[in-house]
């Protein structure tokens, strides 16, 4: 499995980012790749979503599970996948003050079918800048559009 986690520090509050990230329903708006999204189930405190995205030229449905750890702190794991053996991953946010968050993602990925080391780790390190920037401009323009 190849796993990364790279952390920023976002110019916004923290529940406003974390409402972004557990509004899964928004993703194909602004999250790279994302085709759509359905949601299984949804209980306080945890998620069951299928997702349906476009990956190395292949689309590639997912089913996981998102742990909301309070505001602040989601997990995920999967559940199943036409193409993925594993999915897991994190988001932690800690509130700087002043407007300020420190904002950390993790991923791992591992797929059924053979990927070359190399494709698979630098693809892993590559979404992660991308992915961040995605929720970083999403929360922008939310926070922006309720003045």
């Amino acid at each position: 499995m190849a796993e990364a986690s790279k952390t920023i520090v976002m110019e916004a509050p923290r529940d406003r980012i974390w409402e972004v990230i557990v509004d899964y329903q928004q993703y194909p708006e602004f999250v790279d790749g994302a085709q759509r999204v359905k949601i299984i189930s949804r209980d306080v405190g945890k998620a069951r979503i299928e997702y349906g995205i476009q990956l190395l030229g292949k689309d590639i449905t997912y089913t996981l599970d998102h742990f909301e750890d309070g505001p602040g702190s989601m997990r995920w794991e999967l559940i199943e996948s036409n193409i993925l053996k594993g999915n897991t991953g994190s988001w932690k946010l800690k509130d700087l003050g002043g407007g300020r968050t420190e904002v950390t993602y993790s991923l791992g990925l591992d797929f059924k079918i053979y990927v070359p080391g190399m494709i698979l780790n630098g693809l892993v390190k590559s979404s992660l800048p991308k992915m961040l920037e995605s929720f970083e401009k999403r929360t922008k323009k939310v926070m922006s559009s309720h003045g």
